[in-house]
């Protein structure tokens, strides 16, 4: 039963790692002050990292743990499942889309000097949006507290977040000024 709680509980502060940086991500193009941008930029990958950590933590216990039948062949063919598999569908998509908006923002760094990437990598980096609405699926779908006020709560909260920053991006006053889109 502790792998269990311990699913459950990396599960959900990876939802809400995963919240912190998308927020960041979509608030960061309106900061002008170098060293403002710098920091959300570092917490920004910072808690990507974090939530990367914890969702090897949620797989690996969900997996190990005999609470439900979920064997390691679900990271690869999730619809065979034996527990909530269209859950799990969306969960390993959503696991996917994470890696992949992680891989390619790890990359940009490196990758700077190619000019079709610089210009394709936000396209790319976008699939972590994505990845994230399919945590929350997931959350709400796979998840044994999902019903429960205190997690309702939180997922509430962490699309309340994403939604304001959202609100935020579109503002046309916290547009990128020219220097910040080449960067």
């Amino acid at each position: 039963m502790t792998l269990w709680y311990l699913a459950r509980a990396a599960g959900v502060v990876t939802m809400i790692m995963f919240t912190l940086s998308a927020v960041l991500g979509m608030v960061m193009p309106g900061v002008r002050r170098p060293e403002r941008r710098f920091w959300l930029q570092y917490v920004h990958r910072s808690a990507a990292v974090t939530g990367l950590v914890l969702l090897a933590t949620h797989v690996v216990a969900v997996i190990a743990d005999s609470y439900v039948d979920i064997s390691p062949t679900v990271l690869v063919w999730p619809f065979g499942a034996g527990y909530r598999p269209f859950a799990m569908v969306v969960g390993a998509l959503a696991l996917y889309s994470l890696v992949l908006a992680s891989l390619v923002g790890a990359a940009r760094g490196r990758l700077a000097a190619s000019a079709t990437f610089t210009r394709h990598w936000r396209k790319l980096h976008i699939a972590g949006s994505v990845g994230w609405l399919l945590s929350i699926g997931h959350a709400l779908l796979a998840g044994t507290d999902r019903s429960t006020p205190w997690m309702l709560g939180i997922t509430l909260g962490c699309l309340a977040a994403v939604a304001t920053a959202g609100a935020y991006r579109l503002n046309p006053a916290a547009k990128p000024t020219r220097s910040w889109r080449t960067q």
